[in-house]
């Protein structure tokens, strides 16, 4: 009888199994893996901070249709029409503190700090954004910005550079949210946002 019920549960579980992804070793393979595996098909699902859909280019990134989603070029006009992967929590906050960071920055810690590697390349931290507002972005907190003006036509995401605060569009910031709460799980990455505006 015992033999029956463990042959059974090794059937049941067989039938659940799914193949695993092995985590990527750096933030180029994760892009790579990112496209081939996450979001093959879901470019027209929108970009995270202004909803845009793109077409897929090269082996990670893509081009953005601006005019499609009433996006206006603030500064940038090559980056705003390519496709980034941006680090919720930015690289910069990953690894500032860490000692491979003050001996030579982010390019030290990614040849030398194994830890550092893993939390950049961290699949769930990344999200294909509007290149521009990656940029603008930078390493800013999130917070609420209420008085400040759109900057980039409909899209809803804004940045006080003055400030260094960025508000992401309201449809993500509970997957902003949570991403912040995974990294803190996950790492210790600090939860730090601004919740209000001066």
């Amino acid at each position: 009888m015992k033999k029956v019920l463990f042959f059974g549960l090794a059937v049941i579980a067989g039938l659940f199994h799914l193949p695993s992804i092995a985590a990527p070793q750096s933030f180029e393979k994760a892009k790579i893996e990112l496209r081939r595996t996450v979001y093959f098909d879901r470019n027209d699902d929108g970009e995270l901070y202004c909803g845009c859909d793109w077409r897929w280019m090269g082996r990670s990134g893509g081009r953005v249709d601006l005019a499609a989603c009433g996006y206006e070029v603030r500064a940038d006009q090559n980056r705003a029409r390519r496709i980034e992967w941006e680090h919720v929590v930015p690289a910069w906050v990953l690894g500032h503190q860490r000692q491979c960071w003050q001996n030579g920055g982010r390019e030290n810690c990614k040849s030398t700090d194994l830890v550092f590697r893993t939390m950049e390349a961290d699949m769930h931290n990344l999200s294909p954004s509007i290149g521009e507002v990656n940029g603008d972005r930078s390493n800013f907190q999130f917070g609420m910005l209420p008085s400040t003006a759109k900057q980039y036509g409909t899209c809803s995401t804004k940045t006080d550079f003055k400030q260094r605060i960025t508000e992401p569009r309201n449809e993500v910031k509970g997957q902003v949210a949570r991403i912040y709460f995974y990294m803190h799980d996950r790492y210790g990455a600090p939860l730090k946002t601004r919740l209000t505006s001066g």
